[in-house]
């Protein structure tokens, strides 16, 4: 059967949805039996979960595999939101993985985030590592030669003097494996060096940190290892990990370049694609590279809850790209 998700149903559709779900089955099964893709399977699941239907998901094999569990009653787990008027309206930038100093980096991209948060008026961005491409060159040799800037000396000079400057805008950021190479080669942390020479840059730690905005708990996260073929997956292990009194209400996690957004446990997961153009590391190993930021809106209680969340995802296409951009692309500074 084909099925067309263009609107919530309703509960008796999702009654009836219900009933032909098989008892377990693995997400590639399920995305045939309704002519629906992987990604869609899993906003499936998310629908389901909105009227007390809950699934067990696990990986088994290196296959994904969902079994139905018992529905839990929807109308009194069911919580009244206030209204969104009611609610504290935000604004943030999210960017991730610009691995400046590579000669992959697409500096024009970042400079095209950062003009659209002032025209937008967002004075704030979250970063959530690799910043620079950092220097791998005792494991991977080939590394020295993608690189035009070398050393942490060299690397941090250019995020000082290259990085965008927005006045107004404060970027929180974390590092990311790239960036602590620096460390490891020579014990220097590249986010002390550019938050001791750019005011407007402020570093949060390394891989991640825990950062409050309007009393929302945001966690900014750079994971390690490679990337699992469905996407949701890799945040979600994320968030199956967190403990439920240390959860954060909004995670937002680099490293994959990818692109993906859900709600799982409560917990608004956004995966931040990058902002470089793919390099021969991950066209030799298959990896996809997602090129852009995202743009959301939070509306919370006075508690720091979610109550209601926009993210928008601003994606660069591959004719978008720029050769060279290393020599060509100009800071962007703005000044009031």
């Amino acid at each position: 059967m084909n099925l067309k998700i263009d609107k919530i149903p309703n509960e008796n559709e999702i009654k009836k949805l219900y009933k032909v779900f098989p008892k377990e089955a693995t997400v590639l099964e399920i995305s045939k039996i309704f002519g629906i893709s992987i990604d869609e399977v899993f906003g499936l699941l998310e629908i389901f979960k909105y009227f007390g239907y809950s699934f067990e998901v696990k990986e088994i094999n290196d296959e994904i595999i969902i079994s139905k569990e018992k529905k839990n009653n929807y109308y009194s787990n069911k919580k009244i939101k206030p209204s969104i008027y009611e609610c504290t309206k935000f604004t943030i930038g999210v960017v991730s993985d610009t691995h400046l100093c590579s000669k992959e980096q697409q500096l024009h991209m970042l400079n095209t985030a950062y003009r659209f948060f002032y025209e937008n008026e967002i004075d704030t961005v979250y970063h959530c590592g690799d910043v620079v491409d950092g220097d791998y060159a005792e494991r991977r040799k080939s590394q020295l030669y993608s690189r035009f800037m070398h050393g942490v000396k060299e690397q941090s000079d250019y995020v000082i003097d290259m990085y965008p400057y927005v006045e107004g805008i404060k970027t929180h950021f974390i590092q990311g494996s790239h960036d602590e190479t620096h460390k490891i080669n020579g014990g220097a942390i590249l986010g002390e060096i550019i938050q001791k020479n750019r005011k407007d840059m402020i570093y949060e730690g390394q891989d991640v940190a825990d950062v409050f905005n309007h009393k929302v708990k945001i966690r900014l996260r750079h994971p390690g290892g490679g990337v699992s073929k469905y996407r949701s997956r890799s945040i979600q292990n994320t968030i199956d990990n967190m403990p439920s009194k240390m959860k954060a209400k909004l995670l937002l996690e680099g490293h994959y370049h990818k692109s993906y957004y859900l709600n799982y446990r409560n917990v608004h997961g956004v995966l931040v694609p990058c902002l470089c153009y793919q390099s021969q590391f991950m066209q030799k190993k298959d990896i996809s590279n997602i090129m852009g930021y995202y743009v959301i809106d939070i509306y919370c209680d006075e508690k720091g809850n979610i109550q209601y969340i926009t993210p928008k995802e601003k994606l660069f296409t591959e004719d978008e790209v720029k050769k060279n951009d290393f020599i060509k692309t100009k800071r962007l500074v703005i000044k009031h």
